[in-house]
């Protein structure tokens, strides 16, 4: 009875709209996290199709604004929708921009990377519309992929390790650690002798906020300038604590007052301004914090996660490469993300510079 009654609701769902509009939920993306929005599907068409045609437009310009993007690329089209019922599958067929203009190696894992953020909008919209289990994605050039909202479940959490300091080491490294505490780039307790990865992380943090080649090398116009240079000195000197995320220069500053605690090495969003895999700028407050914080359409943890607007947090992540490459949020050394943890609390202001 229940599955007669299964098929029935989904044979309806692939028929053309009847007078009155329905109100459906699309998956759009708020920074590194899924986020809903309602929208009425217009009259005439299945609601699958009209449904996944609304989420391939992107978000309204109102929805830009209030902070929603997408992973889906521009001139993405569906060619088909339709519903095995008594599999309770989905199957939909994409062209245009939505895949990969190369073939990718037969790989779940590579097509996952590659294609996981726009993968996740698609399967919660609907999972959501149809409360089908799974939903069998045909992407150009690509093996087609069963996939269903497991596959974008938790995985088990496993700490990262510091990657190798690839850069050559000063010839007195803790001199060199000794002037980047001193400045704020360092705590004292990292002054150990040892040029490991946190030294390096906060070289190039230094050399972002001095307008100096972000290479993690102490060569000679850094090392002239570590001799002569002064604390950033940040923007706003409210009093209390907070935080400001420069995102030209890859830098966070930690403030109290207008004291300067920590300037920290930050990579954030590729997409600029926009909220589409961008860090858009602005003021706000912690609202959030999560030690161990899981991001559905990126399928990664987010260690140490302190959210400043939706989905956009300042968050540890393994590597840090001295250029935007995040999906919006702020990642940090991981060592360094304890450090801003333990700095801000809920409602620590933010400002996005």
């Amino acid at each position: 009875m229940a599955r007669t009654l299964l098929i029935a609701a989904v044979l309806l769902l692939l028929a053309p709209a009847a007078a009155e509009a329905a109100t459906v939920k699309v998956y759009f993306t708020k920074g590194e996290q899924l986020a809903s929005v309602d929208r009425e599907i217009p009259n005439g068409a299945g609601i699958v199709t009209a449904t996944v045609q609304e989420l391939l437009k992107g978000p309204s310009a109102a929805e830009t604004r209030a902070g929603y993007g997408t992973a889906i690329p521009a001139g993405s089209t569906l060619a088909s929708a339709t519903i095995d019922a008594a599999n309770r599958l989905a199957i939909l067929d994409f062209s245009g921009r939505f895949g990969s203009a190369k073939k990718l190696p037969d790989s779940d894992q590579m097509f996952r990377e590659v294609y996981g953020a726009r993968l996740a909008q698609v399967v919660y919209t609907v999972s959501a519309l149809t409360g089908l289990d799974r939903v069998r994605v045909h992407v150009p050039n690509q093996v087609a992929r069963t996939l269903s909202r497991e596959d974008f479940e938790r995985t088990s959490y496993t700490p990262p390790e510091a990657p190798k300091v690839k850069t050559p080491a000063p010839a007195d490294p803790r001199a060199v650690q000794t002037s980047l505490a001193a400045l704020g780039y360092l705590p004292q307790d990292a002054i150990t002798g040892v040029f490991d990865y946190r030294t390096m992380q906060a070289v190039i943090a230094f050399q972002a906020w001095e307008g100096l080649q972000r290479d993690g090398v102490v060569g000679p116009q850094t090392s002239k300038r570590l001799a002569t240079a002064a604390r950033p000195l940040p923007l706003s000197r409210a009093p209390g604590r907070h935080v400001e995320i420069y995102r030209q220069r890859g830098v966070v500053l930690l403030v109290d007052g207008a004291k300067l605690v920590r300037a920290i090495h930050t990579s954030t969003g590729i997409g600029g301004d926009d909220p589409d895999l961008g860090t858009p700028p602005g003021t706000w407050k912690i609202y959030r914090k999560e030690l161990r914080s899981w991001s559905v359409p990126y399928k990664t943890w987010l260690p140490y996660a302190s959210y400043w607007n939706a989905g956009w947090a300042l968050h540890g992540y393994a590597d840090v490469p001295a250029r935007p490459a995040s999906h919006g949020c702020a990642r940090l050394p991981l060592v360094e993300a304890k450090v801003v943890w333990d700095f801000v609390s809920i409602g620590t202001p933010v400002r996005v510079i």
